[in-house]
């Protein structure tokens, strides 16, 4: 379940939740998404993180609870590479992990190459800047084990608003089929 709420309170039942997430994970070994599910004017195709808020993000959780987390997040797409047809090469399995804001983590299947470079290639514009993450790994800061076919992309994503005068930044670490495909 998503929630987007902070409480007062410390979140209960880690532990059953963290349980959850791995079902939901689970839930992708042998399964892809039929054609006709997905539309093909769509960019992409995602499920979010399945998790409280508080679960990810906020003084309740720790870097132990995000990384099971991330690594339920990187299972789930192995489960979905594996299961993906031959029919479907043209479309990218991958999940993200955002960082700080775990919360707008997801599992996604891009239908679109260009949708899909958008978000990784470094780029800048008046909205702000992406740059690849250089010198580190997620994946070995967190020991999270990598299914077959999975590989590993950092970037770094800054967004500012000169007229509302706000600044956002934070990594996008994304896990799959993120290699490029020349």
């Amino acid at each position: 379940m998503r929630r987007l709420i902070y409480p007062e309170k410390k979140l209960r039942g880690v532990p059953r939740r963290l349980r959850a997430m791995k079902r939901w994970s689970e839930g992708f070994a042998d399964y892809f998404p039929p054609d006709d599910e997905m539309d093909p004017a769509s960019r992409y195709w995602n499920w979010k993180i399945p998790v409280d808020l508080n679960l990810v993000e906020g003084r309740g959780t720790n870097t132990d609870i995000q990384r099971a987390c991330a690594q339920n997040l990187v299972t789930a797409c192995g489960h979905l590479l594996a299961a993906k047809p031959a029919a479907a090469r043209n479309v990218r399995v991958t999940c993200v992990v955002c960082l700080p804001d775990m919360f707008t983590s997801e599992l996604c299947i891009y239908l679109q190459e260009e949708y899909f470079l958008s978000h990784t290639l470094p780029a800048k514009n008046e909205h702000g800047e992406t740059t690849m993450v250089t010198g580190r790994s997620l994946s070995q800061e967190w020991n999270l084990d990598l299914p077959p076919g999975v590989s590993e992309l950092g970037v770094t994503v800054e967004y500012h608003s000169e007229e509302d005068d706000w600044h956002l930044s934070g990594e996008r670490w994304y896990f799959g089929e993120v290699l490029s495909k020349a």
